[in-house]
């Protein structure tokens, strides 16, 4: 009964995902331009000098068409409205802060009182376009714009859109929120193969949910990290595959949690995800850059927690993987991690992945001292094996959650490979 329970757990969250229907995202959006690269990120100094702009929440109705735009919604963003003529609009999005990568995140519903084709156009402060967008008449089935719909012009990209009295949702990726990662969360506790716990509160005063899977006495720990930048949804689809695999009811499975403990905390940006930022928490702060700086409340939590779980108790940080959205799926490795050499663990794991889908994935290395990202201060703090993993804006739901799985599945032989049985913490 309890192994039913499992599977039934696993297939509805893996319907979840192919739900999102990415692969028709891969076609439609292969007319869109490449994207240019980003400039280096503001560091936290830099952020510090400017204020944070937290969006009005509001509806903007036009009489004269009877046409309503709303931005009401969790990770909705959309901050002005202008009509340029009969049916035809301008919207405005616009960061939380500058200067700021560019990820210009948008979200909103639009309705007409009477049936109607509309023209919006996208404006955006401080980035241009990278994300194609995504429609649905319910917030629960999406496809993408099909290229006769959205287009290019001197001023930005159109969208032409039939409007009728049910709001038409229009995001840049659709939305995975507080209640999905709520839902995946209860269905994994429920099973009695996670531990649910709060690590802390967001700078808003959010829950902090942190997930233990595997032995509590475990010496060896992997942590999987996610969701630090607000729009990376696709990095927090491979987050549950990747997870899935590590709680499924395989041998495999089943030995690794008994020989480890796996800490995953999902959700490190409420705020951002709520608010519908384009990379950075409430006051504007990209998390990925404050790993030693610790001046926002989420970063200090994963650091006071990984000091109760590891240095108070003699633990070793065995793997850290840290989900991401970029622009391709990328493994960014710190250059003189002795892990990355011949033999070593992530040297094996990034091998075994490239092997197994040739080119799809390549490495970037750098130095360590290089930015505050959370790979480099993990390997600093802990000399651990670590790794963000960034997952293509574009790449459909079932590659992706085959390449998390098989992500999974390849740490777990290896860390049981590279680590003999052990007892308790302690223990000989």
């Amino acid at each position: 009964m309890q192994m039913g329970k499992q599977r039934a757990g696993r297939i509805e969250w893996r319907r979840l995902l192919l739900a999102l229907p990415f692969a028709a995202v891969l076609a439609a959006c292969s007319t869109v331009p490449e994207a240019t690269r980003a400039p280096a990120p503001a560091t936290p100094s830099e952020a510090a000098t400017a204020t944070a702009h937290v969006q009005q929440r509001r509806d903007w109705h036009f009489a004269a068409d009877g046409v309503t735009f709303s931005n009401r919604l969790e990770s909705a963003r959309l901050n002005d409205v202008r009509r340029l003529g009969a049916g035809d609009y301008a919207v405005t999005i616009a960061p939380e802060i500058v200067p700021i990568n560019p990820s210009p995140w948008y979200g909103f519903t639009v309705s007409a009182e009477a049936e109607r084709p509309l023209r919006i156009e996208f404006r955006y402060r401080d980035g241009k376009a990278r994300y194609w967008p995504k429609l649905s008449r319910d917030g629960k089935r999406w496809h993408a714009a099909t290229p006769e719909q959205f287009a290019e012009g001197e001023q930005g990209t159109a969208l032409t859109v039939d409007a009728g009295p049910q709001p038409l949702h229009v995001f840049a990726q659709p939305p995975i929120g507080i209640g999905a990662f709520a839902d995946w969360g209860n269905a994994l506790v429920e099973r009695g193969v996670a531990r649910r716990s709060v690590i802390g509160e967001s700078e808003r005063d959010r829950p902090l949910h942190m997930l233990a899977l595997g032995n509590p006495d475990a010496r060896e720990v992997l942590l999987v990290l996610g969701r630090q930048h607000p729009p990376e949804t696709t990095g927090t689809q491979a987050l549950m595959g990747f997870v899935d695999e590590l709680a499924a009811d395989s041998p495999l499975a089943r030995d690794f949690r008994e020989r480890t403990l796996v800490i995953v905390v999902p959700l490190l940006n409420p705020d951002g995800v709520v608010e519908g930022n384009w990379r950075g928490n409430i006051n504007g702060q990209d998390l990925n850059r404050d790993w030693g700086p610790f001046t926002q409340s989420e970063t200090r939590a994963v650091r006071d927690l990984l000091e109760r779980e590891l240095d108070d108790k003699g633990r070793r940080l065995a793997f850290a993987i840290d989900f991401h959205s970029t622009w391709s799926d990328v493994f960014y490795t710190v250059e003189e991690a002795p892990s990355r050499r011949p033999g070593g663990v992530l040297r094996r794991w990034i091998d075994d992945m490239q092997q197994r889908y040739p080119g799809r994935i390549r490495e970037s290395a750098s130095p360590s001292g290089n930015s505050a990202v959370f790979k480099n201060w993990a390997f600093r703090q802990y000399r651990a094996p670590t790794v963000t993993y960034e997952v293509g804006d574009k790449t459909g739901s079932e590659q992706l959650h085959e390449l998390a799985t098989f992500a999974a599945d390849s740490v777990m032989r290896i860390l049981l490979d590279a680590t003999p049985p052990t007892g308790p913490a302690g223990a000989p």
